[in-house]
């Protein structure tokens, strides 16, 4: 069933971009006219790379359309390209020298990374194929899961499977922005340069988007290999230029954006704020968007997010309480069915779903102890009376009063109180605007159905989700910028590291002067080759190893 989502969810997803594409098609049609025709200058059609402002090229679009293929080409961003560069060359020189510089050092970090990764490749490939050596399917099973796909360097995003497919807008628009960013870079050096590109595009092939600009060979192989150089390494520097605004608005930078706009922080205050609740959740009709949660049983959660997910991460999945609540014995007999707990009925098998088995606190251990008693009149009141032994509890004439907490073996049966505080421009029956809820399930069911999040709009207008969308968009980001960046400028084939080690090899081992073509020379061209195609014949075997690696292990990983 989840395959068959997951296929649904693709094709849907495909439908989509073929309309987008379709009615993309009719727009730039009918936006086509035939361009003015000017009088020559000259005998002979010239073409300046210095200033073609008199000389405008006919703009054409071009798509390729396949199965699960689209592919988008043009020229309206050449004059874009070309005017960025004019308004300051010096400027340019200057940061894709600093492109250069940046690749130069990363070239190292990342044959340093690729190598790492290698190593822990290797690692959980032993911790695998070891305990498969025994005829102990124990052993066998404790070694698969003793693969963490955390204790990987890279982390394949396969959507549905360590991918999450309702994340899969975030992946396509992080994908996007990286690479219109990276070939942004390569454009606009080439401009900076001298070598106008020929066209820039798009292309989305099945669940990859991506980017591209066609730079002439002829004229990119006859600069000399700095100016090369700065075209071929301005990619990867303008993915680290991204990486590092992303990181510098996570680490603080979107929050006073965001604080600016409208939104109040809660650090300092407790609680975190309701972003979306999954629909199908008990939950959903009772907290809406912007409900501040600042309570889970008798834990306020002081240090918000942080609280918030050690609370409901318990490690043996069990709710702890720490005092009980006094209650008056029932009148009414509820029978005893609700304490028959097991993990087949972690509610109990009673048919009346308002009531809960409770036990004294302290826990006796007695079974005959156990009592069923309604839920909400017992734990859900804003203030109820707290004890730790009966004695605690304020008698009552001709009414006997218990000290009691709610009996919850099963881990799939755990009883809750949530204390939220809802926005101003919802009233409810409270003054303070507060309420109570009790939640019986897992704890983890809580942390995976309601998204929250350290900010609330402080008006009704701000989405509340917002700083939440915004935030994982620039994780993504900055995960997929730096991966793209670390990768590409390692020397493998057909990545800007190939090239890159080439024009660094030229630059620092063969004599300078072309003039100068001697048999040493020559040799010098040989060795040069030589040590070029060795470093990245090795260096994309390793890369191939990495990625097919790190696929296999994401795959095991999510299926334990």
């Amino acid at each position: 069933m989840e395959l068959f989502s997951i296929i649904w969810q693709f094709l849907l997803l495909w439908g989509f971009l073929y309309v987008i594409v379709f009615i993309l098609q009719i727009i730039s049609t009918r936006k086509k006219k035939e361009p003015p025709r000017r009088k020559p200058n000259s005998l002979l059609p010239t073409f300046s790379i210095v200033d073609d402002n008199s000389k405008e090229p006919q703009q054409r679009d071009q798509w390729e359309i396949k199965l699960f293929q689209v592919k988008y080409t043009t020229q309206r961003l050449n004059n874009l390209f070309s005017k960025l560069t004019r308004l300051s060359p010096t400027f340019w020189n200057m940061w894709f020298t600093c492109g250069v510089i940046a690749a130069s050092i990363l070239i190292v970090v990342g044959m340093v990374v690729i190598l790492f990764a290698a190593v822990k490749i290797l690692a959980s490939a032993k911790q695998i194929l070891m305990p498969s050596q025994t005829n102990n399917t124990n052993l066998r099973k404790r070694g698969i899961e003793g693969v963490d796909e955390d204790d990987q360097v890279f982390l394949p995003m396969i959507p549905g499977v360590t991918l999450p497919m309702s994340h899969i807008g975030y992946y396509l628009l992080a994908l996007t922005v990286c690479g219109l960013f990276h070939e942004a870079g390569h454009a606009i050096a080439s401009y900076s340069q001298g070598v106008p590109i020929q066209s820039s595009g798009m292309f989305v092939a099945y669940l990859y988007p991506g980017a591209f600009v066609n730079i002439p060979d002829q004229q990119l192989q006859g600069l000399n290999p700095f100016k090369q150089l700065r075209i071929i390494c301005a990619g990867v520097w303008h993915n680290l230029v991204l990486y590092a605004f992303s990181f510098i608005s996570l680490a603080g930078g979107l929050k006073i954006l965001l604080l600016i706009l409208g939104w109040q922080s809660l650090e300092g205050y407790g609680g975190v704020s309701v972003v979306h609740i999954r629909e199908n959740s008990p939950l959903a009709p009772h907290f809406p968007p912007s409900t501040i949660i600042y309570q889970l049983d008798d834990f306020p959660l002081v240090n918000n997010i942080e609280d918030w997910n050690a609370h409901l991460f318990q490690e043996d999945g069990r709710n702890k309480v720490n005092q009980g609540f006094c209650t008056a014995l029932p009148t009414h007999d509820y029978g005893t069915s609700c304490c028959n707990i097991n993990d087949a009925y972690p509610f109990g098998q009673s048919d009346n779903a308002s009531i809960s088995c409770f036990h004294p606190f302290p826990n006796t251990g007695k079974k005959s102890d156990r009592v069923c008693l309604p839920t909400l009149p017992v734990i859900a009141s804003t203030n109820p009376e707290r004890c730790y032994k009966a004695s605690d509890c304020s008698s009552l004439p001709g009414i006997e009063m218990s000290c009691v907490t709610p009996y919850t073996p099963s881990v799939t049966g755990q009883v809750v109180r949530i204390y939220a505080r809802f926005p101003s421009w919802i009233k409810t029956e409270n003054e303070n605007n507060e309420k109570v809820f009790v939640f019986e399930g897992e704890l983890v069911d809580i942390w995976e159905s309601v998204k929250v999040s350290l900010l609330a709009p402080r008006f009704r207008i701000l989405p509340s989700s917002l700083p939440h969308i915004l935030e994982l968009t620039l994780r993504y980001i900055s995960s997929f910028t730096l991966a793209l960046a670390m990768l590409n400028i390692l020397p493998a084939f057909k990545l800007d590291g190939e090239f890159a080690l080439e024009q660094f090899l030229i630059l620092f081992l063969q004599p300078q002067d072309a003039t100068q073509v001697t048999t040493r020379s020559n040799e010098t061209y040989r060795s040069t080759r030589k040590i070029h195609d060795t470093i990245v014949r090795i260096t994309s075997i390793i890369v191939g190893f990495v990625i097919a690696g790190s696929i296999i292990v994401g795959l095991l990983s999510s299926k334990l």
